[in-house]
């Protein structure tokens, strides 16, 4: 919600800003995914089958944004933000604080959901992707009962394989200005190492705000 609008305010090709986002993201989010997953608050066995789904997802997705004009990509952010931003405000008021599972057997029912929320992340990252965190965590909480930090460490996961499927595709392609995304992926990394620290010392409650 910050980098992808700060590229284009600061005249980078729509393709381009895209590529550079994903870029930072995936380098960023790698580092405050290592923090929750030094904390014990990543549940590798359902979030690695919800990654793999998640390539899928973000593959279809960015081949798709890949032939789109800039016009059907400036509406598709402007829609997303928007949906994003909605989701940000209605969240406060959905109840998934109560929730404390940290680990989740593993069944037809819990691999098909982990499965379903891969896809989903991946679809929406290759799409749009700002505002993804804020997705996995309460699916991840609402369909699979997780703690909120928990939640915030299998999306994590989830997010990093879908930018990274993405990121390649984008470098294949061209798209990355490395002059740009180099030193931003830089401050990516330390802002979300910092970001996790504060989360998994805070607790949920500082998660939801």
């Amino acid at each position: 919600l910050i980098a992808l609008p700060s590229y284009l305010i600061a005249g980078v090709p729509i393709t381009s800003a895209y590529a550079c986002n994903k870029m930072q993201s995936c380098l960023g989010t790698s580092a405050s995914m290592f923090k929750y997953a030094k904390s014990g608050l990543l549940d590798c066995k359902i979030a690695i089958p919800a990654a793999v789904a998640a390539i899928i997802g973000a593959s279809v997705s960015t081949e798709i944004m890949l032939v789109l004009d800039d016009s059907a990509k400036k509406m598709i952010i402007a829609v997303s933000m928007c949906f994003v931003i909605l989701l940000t405000v209605l969240s406060s008021r959905i109840k998934v604080d109560s929730y404390s599972l940290r680990r989740n057997k593993l069944s037809l029912k819990t691999v098909l959901t982990c499965l379903l929320i891969g896809l989903l992340l991946g679809f929406y990252d290759g799409f749009f992707g700002p505002g993804g965190g804020t997705i996995a965590l309460l699916l991840f909480a609402l369909l699979m009962k997780y703690d909120l930090r928990v939640g915030c460490g299998n999306g994590k996961l989830v997010i990093v394989i879908a930018n990274l499927t993405s990121t390649i595709r984008y470098i294949v392609e061209g798209a990355v200005i490395f002059k740009i995304a180099i030193p931003c992926s830089i401050a990516n990394i330390l802002g979300s190492y910092l970001g996790a620290t504060l989360a998994t010392k805070k607790g949920a409650k500082f998660v939801k705000y």
